[in-house]
């Protein structure tokens, strides 16, 4: 029976893909290829069905990922949905891995970072990504903050094709 992993095991920086390998060997394990930019991400798929993948990292090869490292932890956006082998769906947030198909709820970002979040909101729906943007930090980190808020009454998230955006709560 295959084990998911629960945490990104971060193993460091290659200049090429053919290095990464020898340093992954188990699901969640990963190395940035970097050479000059950030290429790629290259990691063990953290489902457990032992395939490596390469998650592209570079803005200039088409549509990429965004890597962010915060001291030894990493985080990945947006998120990682495979259409092909085991068809996982899971976020890379804080070296911690969110499925989201298990319903995993975000960590809190403390109310400080939650009162920046909603500082930076208005009386117009606005994508949480915009709002990472704006304050320079992961995107996950404002998603958990706006949801945070949600559920105290202070923002309210748009629907359908505004799935993800806020506003705060017009008193």
């Amino acid at each position: 029976m295959k084990r998911r992993a629960r945490t990104l095991d971060f193993r460091g920086m290659v200049e090429h893909r053919h290095e990464a390998d020898d340093h992954l060997d188990a699901p969640g394990q990963a190395v940035v290829v970097h050479r000059g930019v950030d290429r790629s991400l290259t990691m063990v798929c953290p489902d457990g069905c032992g395939e490596v993948l390469t998650i592209n990292l570079d803005r200039r090869s088409g549509p990429a990922w965004r890597v962010y490292l915060e001291e030894q932890a990493l985080s990945l956006y947006p998120s990682v949905w495979r259409n092909t082998g085991c068809r996982s769906h899971f976020i890379v947030w804080r070296s911690r891995i969110y499925w989201c198909d298990w319903g995993d709820e975000l960590l809190s970002v403390g109310v400080v970072f939650e009162a920046r979040v909603l500082q930076a909101l208005s009386d117009t729906l606005r994508p949480y990504s915009d709002v990472a943007q704006e304050l320079n930090e992961v995107p996950w980190a404002a998603l958990s903050a706006c949801r945070r808020l949600q559920i105290r009454g202070v923002v309210v998230e748009g629907g359908g094709d505004r799935q993800g955006w806020f506003r705060r709560e017009r008193t």
